[in-house]
C-alpha cells in the first residue's frame, strides 16, 4: 500500500509540471543543412534568452544582412522575376568578382557555354550562389572562400548573379546589402 501511494505522489509531482501556469522560456531552433561545409559555428551558436527579453524579441528569427555583400561594384540592369531568377549588372570588363559570403566553391568552370565561365559556392544553412559571365576564374572546385575574397574578373558580357535556397531560386536583393 506504501509503494502504491508513494508511485502516485511521484506521478503527480512529475505530471504537475507540465499543467502548471509558470511562464516558459522561450526555445530557439536554429536549422542546420546536411553536408554544410566551412560553417562559422559562432554565427549559429543562441545564446540563453530571459524571459525578459523573450517578451522583446520577435517570434520570426531572420537571417542576418550582414553576412552578405554584392559580388560586383556596377549598376543593377534586370532584377529578379518569375522569368529572370537572379540580377544583372551592368560591369565592365576585368572587374573583380567577390564571394558574397563564406562558403566551399562546389563548380568553377565553362562546361555550360551560355554562361561563360562561372562559379557556384555552396554557404551555410544551404543558400548557393552563381556568378557567371566571367572573364577569368580565381578559384576551382573544393576550394574554401571567404566573403568578399576575389573569385573571378568579369568578362566584356553583363555579369549575371543567382542565388538558391536549396534548389528553390530566390530574391538576392532581399540578402545583399
Amino acid at each position: 500500500m506504501l509503494i502504491k501511494l508513494l508511485v502516485v505522489i511521484f506521478i503527480s509531482t512529475s505530471l504537475g509540471g507540465c499543467f502548471s501556469s509558470s511562464p516558459k522560456s522561450r526555445v530557439i531552433i536554429v536549422e542546420k543543412s546536411i553536408n554544410q561545409h566551412n560553417v562559422n559555428q559562432t554565427r549559429l551558436s543562441s545564446e540563453v534568452i530571459s524571459n525578459k527579453q523573450a517578451k522583446k524579441t520577435t517570434s520570426k528569427i531572420k537571417i542576418s544582412k550582414k553576412s552578405w555583400s554584392i559580388p560586383v561594384a556596377g549598376k543593377v540592369l534586370k532584377t529578379f522575376s518569375k522569368k529572370h531568377q537572379g540580377l544583372t549588372f551592368n560591369t565592365k570588363p576585368g572587374q573583380t568578382v567577390r564571394a558574397i559570403r563564406d562558403g566551399a566553391v562546389v563548380y568553377s568552370g565553362d562546361k555550360m557555354k551560355i554562361h561563360g565561365k562561372m562559379i557556384i559556392i555552396k554557404h551555410p544553412l544551404g543558400f548557393y550562389s552563381t556568378y557567371t559571365q566571367n572573364q577569368s576564374l580565381k578559384v576551382k572546385g573544393g576550394d574554401n572562400v571567404t566573403k568578399g575574397q576575389v573569385i573571378a574578373l568579369t568578362s566584356n558580357n553583363d555579369f549575371y548573379f543567382e542565388m538558391k535556397k536549396f534548389e528553390t531560386p530566390i530574391n538576392p536583393l532581399k540578402y545583399l546589402k
